[in-house]
């Protein structure tokens, strides 16, 4: 009998050019500088120093700063969303005192093309250039955790919790009559979760809610009651004026059950991308898509980068059977709900998804994603989930629940974990954290570890398909070989 390889043998997951093997000489360039300095911190040597200060002056004493640092010191101010040209290698030294921001910027930038670019209720992008602004397609993510920048008089609250909604899970066989007790609270049933006696309830005011929560949190036929918390939607891509990798897995000819991946994200555009051949009919949570054309999905691009950690897993042939099941839980909507996610994920396992991909996160588990996640684990569902965007340290959920396969992004060398992305003991694997999307023959670039998850995602439904290996042997394998390394000295 010979040998069946290893998923280390099936893709080399410490070598870049093998594991991203659809990447061009252009993509490259572009994870190159998505890290910028990798291992170096920000803080100034020395008497160096960048102070940028609310007064609208700023001081700065640098000598020989590679712009990557000078790039990186600024994001970590939090007032810009910095996006900057591939392959951009320059040394800054200035000196100058109490200078207004605007002449500072141009001192401090006075090597390359810069332009600001005003976006009201959320940090202005600014595009850092050599050639053309269109060029500047690279995030610089900030390396430390920010506060959100607040109007004047406005108070950042610790959660997004929803105003005057409850998340009521009843006990198996409770006998209660939800309807009846909604009414004798005084609540409205919003929704619920089919199978597994969770309810939405919203009450008319805050006192009335409190004191619901209280009366919930003594019924003995009540197993937990929740608040629901608000979810912002992840960035849009950044549009890019080069030449895309080439795709070329295909499905299967023959019509044949295959692995199925929930993506639990905004809408999946089939018109217009390249991902239209493998997807399910896609289940909606909150009503009508918002899919335009002048504007790629976060979806649609999770859903390129599964099939391309699938098309790297593959090994003779580029024809698969695995499908990606669409769950969109954004609608037109700009933001979403942990309850509506939750019943996302109940939705696609009773659709008969074995691998459900999830890119978002909070620092603060969530007693509903935990249980919905629980029950899918039992029918035997493998999970996996985004470790974040900030370098913390601390626990993401759902990526930290022991259910689920955490996430976090490796730099270009694939020895070291990329600079923005969480890492910390809750996390199992590391994968690529840069993604190409086509759609409408427009290409985009992103970077970030929900970029890692669905390659992962994509990498799991191969090695399931082609070796006909069980999904808990599947989380072995990918614990062990694709384990995130050391982040250096």
């Amino acid at each position: 009998m010979t040998k069946s390889k290893t998923l280390r043998e099936v893709v080399d997951l410490r070598s870049f050019p093998r594991l991203m093997k659809w990447a061009t000489i252009a993509l490259g360039l572009f994870i190159a500088a998505m890290t910028p300095v990798a291992n170096e911190t920000i803080t100034p040597p020395g008497d160096d120093r960048l102070e940028w200060r609310d007064d609208g002056t700023a001081s700065v004493q640098i000598e020989q700063w590679p712009l990557e640092k000078v790039l990186q010191s600024l994001s970590d101010q939090g007032r810009w969303e910095i996006l900057v040209e591939p392959d951009l290698q320059l040394k800054v030294t200035t000196r100058f005192k109490d200078l207004k921001h605007p002449e500072a910027l141009r001192r401090l930038l006075s090597e390359v093309n810069f332009a600001i670019i005003p976006a009201p209720g959320s940090p202005s992008k600014m595009l850092v250039y050599k050639t053309s602004s269109t060029r500047a397609v690279v995030r610089i993510i900030p390396t430390r955790r920010l506060p959100k920048r607040q109007p004047d008089g406005d108070k950042e609250e610790d959660s997004p919790k929803i105003p005057n909604e409850l998340i009521v899970t009843l006990k198996p066989n409770s006998g209660i009559d939800i309807a009846e007790l909604a009414k004798k609270l005084g609540a409205e049933i919003v929704d619920e979760i089919d199978g597994l006696d969770i309810y939405r309830l919203r009450f008319e005011n805050e006192q009335q809610t409190e004191k619901a929560q209280t009366l919930l949190e003594q019924n003995k036929g009540v197993a937990s009651v929740d608040n629901n918390f608000g979810i912002t939607p992840p960035d849009t891509l950044s549009p890019v004026g080069l030449k895309p990798p080439p795709l070329n897995l295909r499905p299967a000819s023959a019509d044949k059950d295959g692995i199925v991946i929930g993506l639990i994200d905004s809408s999946v555009q089939r018109q217009g991308s390249r991902v239209g051949d493998f997807l399910l009919p896609e289940i909606s949570m909150a009503g009508e898509a918002a899919n335009h054309p002048d504007q790629v999905n976060h979806g649609t691009s999770m859903a390129e980068t599964i099939l391309r950690g699938l098309s790297a897993s593959l090994e003779d042939t580029q024809e698969t059977s695995v499908r990606i099941l669409p769950v969109d839980v954004y609608g037109q909507s700009e933001n979403t709900s942990t309850f509506a996610v939750a019943r996302g994920v109940q939705a696609a396992i009773e659709a008969g998804a074995d691998i459900i991909t999830l890119s978002l996160g909070s620092d603060q588990q969530n007693p509903l994603m935990h249980s919905v996640i629980q029950a899918g684990t039992r029918e035997g569902v493998l999970f996996l989930a985004a470790a974040g965007n900030e370098p913390t340290g601390l626990p993401v959920y759902p990526a930290a629940q022991a259910e689920v396969v955490g996430v976090t992004a490796l730099n270009l060398s694939g020895r070291d974990v990329a600079n923005y992305a969480n890492t910390g003991n809750f996390v199992e694997a590391a994968a690529p954290g840069a993604g190409v999307t086509v759609f409408n023959n427009q290409t985009y670039f992103g970077t970030g570890t929900s970029f890692s998850t669905a390659y992962v995602a994509g990498v799991a439904a191969g090695i399931s398909s082609t070796k006909g290996l069980p999904v808990p042997e599947v989380r072995r394998l990918i614990a062990t070989e694709m384990k995130p390394p050391g982040t250096g000295p």
